[in-house]
């Protein structure tokens, strides 16, 4: 017998809108009017938001007829709820004017801003804010190990002479609003499963996956 549907009421809805930031977590589509709501254990009675991701039509039909399959989706989840930890926990950043001759100068550590506004001809040095990625050698060298496996995989795909290598780093700062380096140390762990998901859905990525094969080491595999 078939479970029944229950409806989901009009917070978890919003709240299911604003984890995705109102765009298809898959394919990127923002035209939301239309999203429908996947329960990712198929189980209509279980409207628990954990259980629960909105999407665009088109993606979830996919996800219905297997092409894209419940791994991946656990995994976007997964993603979205741990962003949205980090978000919770991260220090809110402000703009900072700065105005005089900055040729020279230096943005010191006690800084901590994702937006500085200057009046000068030329850029001042910067520097990794306290709280930040780049502050911690480890963290910032594991970043570079996803970034490197991603476009190594994502040449396979494209071939070399389409590959553009920077497209990932602006890709990082459209997601997280700072460049990787930038993005706060409580916003790691999400930033790692962001690029681990674009890894594992690269042609080469899958093709690993399916034989059982890791396509990246682990944070702690390195420096546990």
């Amino acid at each position: 017998m078939a479970k029944a549907r229950k409806s989901i009421p009009q917070k978890t809805k919003s709240l299911l809108q604003q984890e995705i930031n109102s765009q298809c977590p898959i394919c990127d589509d923002q035209n939301v009017d239309h999203f429908e709501i996947h329960h990712i254990d198929e189980n209509p009675e279980n409207n628990s938001p954990d259980n629960l991701l909105m999407l665009c039509p088109i993606c979830h039909s996919k996800i219905t007829k297997g092409d894209i399959n419940v791994e991946e989706v656990k995994q976007i989840k997964t993603y979205l709820m741990i962003k949205a930890k980090g978000k919770s926990s991260a220090k809110s950043s402000n703009t900072i004017n700065i105005k005089g001759n900055v040729s020279n100068s230096t943005v010191a550590n006690s800084i901590s801003a994702q937006t500085i506004v200057y009046k000068s001809r030329s850029k001042p040095k910067m520097e990794f804010a306290d709280g930040a990625i780049g502050k911690k050698a480890e963290l910032k060298n594991y970043v570079k190990h996803l970034i490197d496996r991603y476009n190594e995989y994502k040449e396979g795909d494209v071939g070399k002479s389409k590959m553009n290598y920077a497209a990932i780093w602006g890709i990082i700062k459209k997601e997280f609003k700072a460049s990787a380096y930038q993005v706060p140390e409580a916003q790691f762990e999400a930033l790692c499963s962001f690029l681990q998901y674009r890894i594992d859905n690269t042609k080469q990525g899958r093709i690993n996956r399916g034989r059982g094969h890791k396509n990246y080491s682990g944070f702690d595999d390195i420096y546990g």
